[in-house]
């Protein structure tokens, strides 16, 4: 349903204009922006409030795109894509509708519309070469994104959305929008006689974000603080960790991680956030295990020899002066891999097929420990290590490089420094910085 602006609304609509011109002149010359458009009040107000300061500061040389994505989940979803098309031809923007197909998950279902919507975004960004993807969240979202990530896991590590984050390793999304309020962008539109289209699954209380919505529609400002200094502290102890794991670590066999656990114990809290984010890299999970489990795991560091502990699929053993991080040697995943197709293999490798017939991948299993594994490790680490690894053919036919789940798929900017680090030990390229990707 389109909707203007109530007339009731009081902000500073101004507000909009400046952050918006802030953000193109901190543009690179010639950047090419895709900017997500749902037809909601908040992505028209980014990109008719990008479109104007385009032009009014002098940054004619930005172009801007835009997509919309059609998740195929209401029926009005594809009359709502062509409005937001005739929307933006008016405007001399070309527009693009990114339709998510195939089969949807009963249980989920906004976690997949969400990684859908992501993959579509890249995928266009990269068709049309654009070197970001601007998205329009609010000071409203991220207060309920902070609230969110908080009764999930109590952790002191949870934070808001990241200003920028990047996206399979590639594209860095861009937040301009995360200090105004939507009542400030409905105002800006309301002045300008625009209209825009109400989903009305943003008031279906099945979905959490609705409930914690209503719950926190009093705390927004004060939530929006804690999530700016929430990522002020990750950004810090992102370099510290990362200058901790510089000094601490050892990666052996490309699948175990030996710290030194003196050096841990003595850094506690760059050491949790290592650990949170190394362990799910070395289980082939997206997410650390947070909370107790890194409690757990800092004991562990002070605690005796031969004491263990597993947590993301890992198990955790200290041994003397070290703690060593290793895969489990269960529930390791076995693939079928087409010619010419590439798979995922245990959250951990990117194992590719280069030739003529199907490749099945499995563990290499428990007497794979290599020749020199045990000149270094405990026999039993050794050989776990080696377990854990896949089975390959000569590389002449396969290719597999390391998958690191915390960070290849998306990767908050203020934990870069980190995920550098741990990509270095791995021999693989560091993730690409924003400022040459699209910033001045």
């Amino acid at each position: 349903m389109l909707t203007p602006a109530p007339a009731a609304v009081s902000s500073n609509a101004c507000a909009v204009e400046a952050v918006a011109r802030q953000f193109l002149l901190s543009l690179k010359k010639d950047c090419h922006l895709l900017v997500a458009v749902s037809g909601g009040g908040d992505s028209i107000g980014l990109l008719t409030a990008l479109d104007e300061a385009r032009r009014a500061s002098g940054r004619e040389d930005v172009r801007l795109s835009a997509a919309t994505v059609d998740h195929a989940l209401r029926a009005a979803a594809a009359e709502e894509a062509a409005w937001v098309e005739t929307f933006c031809a008016a405007r001399g923007i070309a527009h693009a509708t990114l339709r998510w197909t195939g089969e949807k998950p009963a249980s989920g279902l906004m976690a997949a519309a969400r990684d859908a919507r992501y993959r579509l975004l890249a995928g266009e960004a990269k068709r049309l070469g654009a070197h970001a993807i601007a998205l329009a969240h609010t000071m409203e979202d991220q207060a309920e994104t902070l609230a969110m990530r908080r009764a999930r896991n109590g952790s002191a590590l949870a934070s808001g959305m990241a200003e920028r984050t990047l996206v399979d390793a590639a594209i860095w999304v861009v937040r301009p929008f995360l200090r105004v309020r939507r009542g400030t962008i409905r105002a800006f539109l309301d002045g300008r006689g625009l209209c825009w289209i109400d989903d009305p699954s943003n008031e279906d209380a099945r979905f959490e974000r609705v409930r914690v919505r209503r719950m926190v529609r009093d705390r927004v400002e004060a939530l929006a603080g804690e999530a700016e200094s929430a990522a002020r502290v990750r950004r810090a102890l992102s370099q510290e960790a990362a200058s901790l794991f510089a000094s601490a670590a050892t990666l052996r066999e490309g699948v175990l991680a030996e710290l030194d656990a003196r050096l841990l114990t003595d850094a506690p809290a760059p050491a949790r956030y290592l650990l949170n984010l190394l362990i799910p890299v070395l289980g082939g999970l997206a997410y650390g295990p947070g909370g107790a489990a890194l409690e757990r795991a800092m004991a562990l560091c002070a605690g005796p020899h031969g004491a263990r502990m597993t947590a993301g699929r890992c198990l955790l053993e200290k041994h003397r002066d070290a703690l060593f991080v290793v895969r489990e040697g269960r529930d390791l995943g076995q693939n079928e891999i087409p010619p010419g197709r590439s798979v995922i293999w245990d959250g951990r490798f990117r194992i590719e097929n280069r030739s003529s017939e199907t490749l099945r991948v499995a563990p290499a299993g428990v007497d794979a420990a290599s020749s020199g594994a045990e000149a270094f490790l405990p026999r039993r680490l050794a050989r776990l290590a080696g377990k854990v690894r896949p089975a390959l053919p000569p590389f002449e036919v396969v290719s597999c490089t390391p998958f690191l789940a915390p960070f290849d798929r998306f990767l908050p900017g203020f934990e870069l420094a980190l995920a550098n680090a741990i990509a270095a030990a791995f021999a693989r390229p560091a993730y690409p910085d924003p400022a040459p990707a699209y910033l001045r």
